[in-house]
């Protein structure tokens, strides 16, 4: 299972020629959480993706899937990631794709107490599946940052009552 990263970019930089710095950390919050390749797209003329991420394109869905089946085949979902939110955890990346490994054919929102956010996870083989809100208790998944500012993260409580199929041991381990 491969998740891809898309990043929106709107409005223009603030310094043409430099780097923008939330796009750059937003990149990496991309990568730190598992997502791969980070396509971006609404790039200023001349402006150039920072490294570990291309630009592509295309804002629709279906063209930024294609994009990343080229770059990486077996790629099942895409995570739209928009700019104003560069203030979003690792964590939070890595939570989507975690829950897409359990719901594969839902789209999934990242939530902070029940408010959705504009983080999504979306399965490519089912781009119009029901909603589900992913509490992650990460504020910048909700409200818009630019990742400078200190942002509250709570994570969710964990489930006692999971294990981990590699972490299994002796008689818990199944046979294979």
């Amino acid at each position: 299972m491969t998740v891809a990263a898309h990043i929106v970019v709107s409005g223009t930089p603030t310094t043409p020629g430099v780097a923008r710095p939330d796009l750059s950390r937003l990149v990496e919050a991309a990568w730190s959480g598992g997502a791969h390749p980070i396509l971006i797209s609404g790039l200023s003329a001349g402006e150039s993706a920072p490294t570990l991420s291309r630009a592509t394109p295309s804002t629709e869905f279906a063209a930024v899937a294609a994009d990343a089946l080229g770059e990486v085949a077996g790629t099942t979902a895409v995570i739209i990631l928009p700019l104003s939110h560069a203030g979003v955890d690792p964590e939070t990346i890595t939570a989507l794709i975690a829950g897409h490994g359990r719901e594969g054919a839902q789209v999934l929102i990242a939530a902070r107490n029940g408010e959705a956010g504009p983080i999504r996870l979306t399965p490519i083989a089912h781009p119009q599946s029901a909603e589900i809100l992913l509490e992650c208790g990460d504020e910048g998944a909700v409200n818009p940052s630019d990742g400078r500012a200190s942002l509250a993260f709570e994570a969710p409580p964990a489930d006692t009552n999971a294990v981990d199929p590699w972490e299994q041991r002796g008689s818990q381990a199944e046979e294979r």
